[in-house]
C-alpha cells in the first residue's frame, strides 16, 4: 500500500485589503482588533470563490509538477458556495479544464480541510485515483454583518488548494482525529436574520448573515468552554493514540481565528507561537481555507523542510473539530 502525501500547494489571496483604520472608521475598538491580531484581511471584490479557488488549484498543479489532465478527483470545501446547489468544486473543475476528474465536497466550514486530506490519504492508499486536487475557499464579505465587528474584522477572502499523490515511505499523512458536537449547531453559520446591532446600521432588514453568537448566558458559558477545550483535546487524543507528544512535531499548521481562541490552543498544548505556521494577523480568518493558506506560506518561505513532521487542527460550525499528522516531502 503506497504512502500518500501532499506535492504541492498553493494560494490565492485577492488584492482589495482593509487594515486596522478601516475596521476602526467602521466602528471597530481599536483595543479589541489588537487584542483579536487581526492587523488586516483580504477582500474579493468582483472575484466569485471558484475565480479564487481556480487561481489557487493552478499554482498547486504547477508546483506540483501535475498536469491538469492528470486530476482524477477534486474535493472541495468552502466557507459558503456560491450556489446552495450545485457544489462550486464542479465549476472549479471546468474553470481549470480538469474534465477528467471526478468532484465532490466536504462541507464542515473551517474544519474541512482535516477531513477532506483523511479521505485523499484512503483513496490514494487503496488505489482508487493517483492524483487528487484538494481546494478551499472562503468569500464571506457580502453576507458578513456590518453591525458585528466579530464578523466583518474576523473574516478575511481567500483559497488554497493541495495536490495529493504517493510519496515516499516514511512520508506523507499520518494519524487523524474527527470529532463533533451538534449542541451548538445554531451557535455559527450562514442564515437569514436581523443584523447582530441593527442601531448600528442603516439596513436592518432580514437576510443572509455569517453570523457567530457569543451573548452572555449558561449556554454560552459551555459553548465557551467547548470552543477553548475541543482543539486541544482532539490533539492530546491523536498524539496519545500515536505514543507521539509535542516535541515530536516540528511545525503546527493550524486553522486560526482570532488570537484569543487559536492563542490559547496553542498554549494549552504548550506550542511556542515560533513554532507555529500563523497568517491570520495579515490575512484574518479565511474558514476552511486557512490550514492549507498556512501551509503553503511555510513551505514557499522554506520553514517547511524535508521531513518535518507537521501536525494539522481546526475547529468549524456544526461544531465540529479535527486533527491529523503529516510528514513532509514527496
Amino acid at each position: 500500500m503506497p504512502a500518500a502525501g501532499i506535492i504541492g500547494t498553493g494560494a490565492y489571496l485577492p488584492p482589495g485589503r482593509q487594515t486596522i483604520d478601516d475596521f476602526v472608521r467602521m466602528g471597530a475598538e481599536r483595543e479589541l482588533v489588537q487584542k483579536w491580531g487581526i492587523l488586516e484581511h483580504r477582500i474579493a471584490g468582483a472575484e466569485t470563490a471558484t475565480d479564487m479557488e481556480a487561481k489557487a488549484a493552478l499554482m498547486a498543479l504547477r508546483n506540483a509538477g501535475v498536469a491538469v489532465d492528470e486530476v482524477e478527483l477534486i474535493i472541495g470545501a468552502t466557507a459558503h458556495p456560491e450556489k446552495s446547489n450545485p457544489a462550486n468544486v464542479a465549476l472549479t473543475q471546468q474553470k481549470i479544464g480538469a474534465l477528467n476528474a471526478g468532484v465532490f465536497t466536504v462541507d464542515l466550514s473551517c474544519a474541512g480541510a482535516i477531513p477532506a486530506m483523511a479521505i485523499a490519504n484512503s483513496f490514494i492508499k487503496t488505489g482508487a485515483y493517483k492524483t487528487i486536487l484538494l481546494v478551499a475557499s472562503c468569500r464571506l464579505q457580502h453576507i458578513l454583518d456590518f453591525s458585528d465587528p466579530s464578523t466583518y474584522v474576523v473574516m478575511g477572502d481567500g483559497a488554497s488548494a493541495v495536490v495529493v499523490s504517493a510519496v515516499k515511505d516514511g512520508l506523507g499523512f499520518g494519524a487523524f482525529d474527527l470529532q463533533g458536537n451538534g449542541d451548538f449547531w445554531h451557535k455559527s453559520g450562514v442564515e437569514r436574520r436581523t443584523p447582530r446591532n441593527p442601531d448600528k446600521v442603516v439596513d436592518k432588514s432580514v437576510r443572509e448573515f455569517f453570523y457567530i453568537d457569543l451573548d452572555d448566558g449558561p449556554e454560552n458559558t459551555r459553548f465557551h468552554r467547548y470552543l477553548i477545550r475541543s482543539v486541544p483535546e482532539s490533539v492530546n487524543r491523536l498524539l496519545a493514540r500515536e505514543s507521539m507528544t509535542m516535541n515530536d512535531i516540528q511545525w503546527v499548521v493550524p486553522h486560526q481565528n482570532v488570537k484569543g481562541l487559536s492563542g490559547v490552543w496553542l498554549k494549552q498544548l504548550g506550542v511556542p507561537e515560533e513554532k507555529a505556521v500563523l497568517t491570520n494577523f495579515k490575512y484574518g480568518n479565511m474558514s476552511v481555507a486557512n490550514i492549507w493558506v498556512n501551509l503553503h506560506e511555510g513551505v514557499e518561505d522554506g520553514r517547511i523542510r524535508e521531513g518535518d513532521t507537521l501536525l494539522f487542527f481546526g475547529q468549524g460550525t456544526g461544531f465540529a473539530v479535527g486533527s491529523m499528522l503529516m510528514r513532509w516531502g514527496s
